[in-house]
């Protein structure tokens, strides 16, 4: 892995998101060494809605045209979100949800115990992924509306991170998952903490628990190549099926929510995903 971008980079989806994928390459080349900047693969965001960290964010919205607000406490939120929906930037609350002390364990029998459809092989993505299979499964998370994180952190290449392509016998991809670090790797309390997300199956093969198979198997790559065991994801207010699989993979919701803060002029519908 490398400090520094590809000058040409693997980017998926609209001009509009690969813009903005480009821009958090770059802003994360930048940041790195700051212990309170994250990145994940999509845009630069910061840890806690403290008025130096807000300073910040506002800088990286303007820059990147989105950011996120990881740790946001319950008694805060509606402050902060007030402030800045007043300066006219669009959010969206996602409820925190954190893997337990079994969660890998619980990933291990998923994967052990829960068959594969027939026709399906799973690929984990690294350096020498074929550029077809990359955007395969970029190809299957825009079909459900979510946001392919950028290329380099699907690899591996940049920072720890993973993809995970489920592919049928025609070779089309049918199903992903992802997982990449998320905080400074120096920071104590969040250094080893690893965003994991990306679950999305075509129409056509949902009932077939492939997003659980493929979510479990990212975090069981994070932890064998990276030694990554602490995971969370955002899951929006309603979406049952998330959160159900988050539950079956260990995890559980906390009180602290995350925010994404975006530009609406630099991303249409003012979301990163749907």
């Amino acid at each position: 892995m490398t400090g520094g971008t590809d000058p040409q980079p693997e980017l998926f989806g609209n001009p509009e998101q690969r813009a903005v994928l480009r821009k958090g390459l770059a802003m994360h080349a930048l940041t790195r060494h700051l212990p309170d900047a994250t990145y994940y693969g999509r845009g630069v965001g910061i840890l806690r809605p403290d008025p130096a960290g807000l300073e910040l964010l506002r800088s990286l919205v303007t820059l990147q045209g989105v950011a996120n607000i990881y740790d946001v406490p319950e008694g805060q939120r509606q402050t902060v979100v007030a402030e800045l929906e007043d300066q006219g930037y669009s959010l969206t609350r996602y409820a925190n949800w954190l893997s337990g002390a079994d969660t890998l364990t619980v990933a291990r029998r998923i994967v052990d115990e829960i068959p594969l459809p027939e026709d399906v092989t799973v690929t984990v993505t690294d350096a020498g992924t074929a550029h077809t299979t990359l955007a395969g499964l970029a190809d299957v998370s825009l079909s459900v509306g979510v946001m392919p994180i950028a290329g380099p952190i699907l690899r591996g290449t940049l920072k720890p991170g993973v993809g995970v392509v489920a592919l049928d016998r025609d070779g089309r991809a049918v199903s992903c998952a992802a997982a990449a670090s998320f905080a400074h790797p120096g920071n104590t309390e969040f250094g080893g903490l690893a965003w994991w997300g990306m679950l999305a199956t075509r129409s056509d093969r949902g009932g077939q628990g492939l997003a659980l198979i493929l979510g479990a198997t990212a975090m069981l790559a994070m932890a064998e190549r990276f030694g990554v065991t602490r995971f969370f994801t955002g899951v929006q207010q309603g979406n049952i099926a998330s959160e159900k699989v988050c539950g079956r993979c260990g995890l559980a919701p906390v009180e602290n929510a995350i925010l994404t803060v975006v530009d609406a002029s630099a991303l249409e519908g003012g979301k990163l995903t749907k």
